[in-house]
């Protein structure tokens, strides 16, 4: 495939995105809505959240290694995305969120963050820098002790470092979240966190803590999306397989990627 053809497949790819996400949102608007998939790990947020307003205690918030302007820009506005609801959520208190960083390019994202969903007070000082990697760990479990935050969601770009920030929130009481974009630290967070968000979980984890339709609508669209890649690969593979035995029947290759992409909208709708 040449450069060209791949350009005019990405542009075609943009604006079906656009018009489905305008679409849904339209319908959602309409009163029409359409639940997304269920999430766990939502529910567990709006449970700490309460819990939060009620015992008078902050939320802490993490984005970790997450930095704009590099290869991790989308990963970082689908975070304050998500921490944006909770934060709005999290406005009957008396006490915002803190918000902590250890990419000193994400600093204004997590500020202006606090600022909008936060509707007074003052706001800034709860967005904080702390170092990399080990030296962020070890601040984040200092403030813990200090600020005694009721729960961790920890969305970003961590490491084996992920470890000692978990640890020191269940030693203390305080529930946790977690989700990495990279390998070592999405492991640490399957194996210790309360919650976990695997892979694109991150990017609909928005609409699973609000009633926001629009959220909903854009996690709506990115299932969507999915589902049409799923039943493309396999339709793709079968094809691939079919070209190979040439004894095969065509008719059963239809009908077997029928019966497959069938049973994969069941499983979905089940969900």
């Amino acid at each position: 495939m040449d450069q060209t053809t791949l350009q005019v497949y990405a542009v075609l790819f943009v604006l079906a995105t656009v018009l489905l996400v305008y679409t849904a949102r339209y319908f959602q608007r309409r009163g029409k809505r359409r639940p997304q998939r269920r999430m766990l790990s939502g529910e567990r947020v709006s449970e700490w959240t309460s819990g939060a307003i009620e015992a008078n205690r902050p939320l802490h918030l993490a984005l970790g290694g997450t930095a704009v302007g590099e290869d991790k820009t989308a990963i970082a506005l689908a975070e304050a995305e998500f921490f944006y609801h909770i934060i709005q959520r999290s406005s009957a208190s008396d006490i915002p969120p803190i918000l902590s960083t250890s990419a000193p390019s994400s600093i204004p994202l997590a500020q202006d963050t606090v600022r909008r969903a936060w509707s007074g007070g003052d706001t800034l000082s709860r967005a904080r820098w702390y170092p990399g990697d080990l030296a962020y760990a070890a601040a984040v479990t200092g403030m813990m002790e200090a600020e005694e935050p009721a729960a961790h969601i920890l969305a970003g770009s961590f490491g084996p470092e992920l470890a000692l920030m978990i640890d020191s929130a269940d030693r203390r009481g305080q529930g946790s979240l977690a989700v990495s974009d990279r390998l070592e630290g999405q492991a640490v967070a399957y194996a210790m966190a309360d919650e976990c968000l695997i892979g694109e979980e991150l990017f609909a984890a928005a609409g699973a803590v609000t009633d926001d339709g629009r959220a909903q609508a854009d996690a709506i669209v990115l299932d969507v999306w999915r589902a049409l890649l799923i039943m493309g690969v396999t339709v793709v593979l079968l094809l691939e397989v079919a070209k190979r035995m040439p004894w095969l029947n065509w008719a059963l290759v239809l009908s077997v990627s029928a019966i497959l992409i069938v049973f994969g909208l069941l499983i979905y709708r089940r969900r």
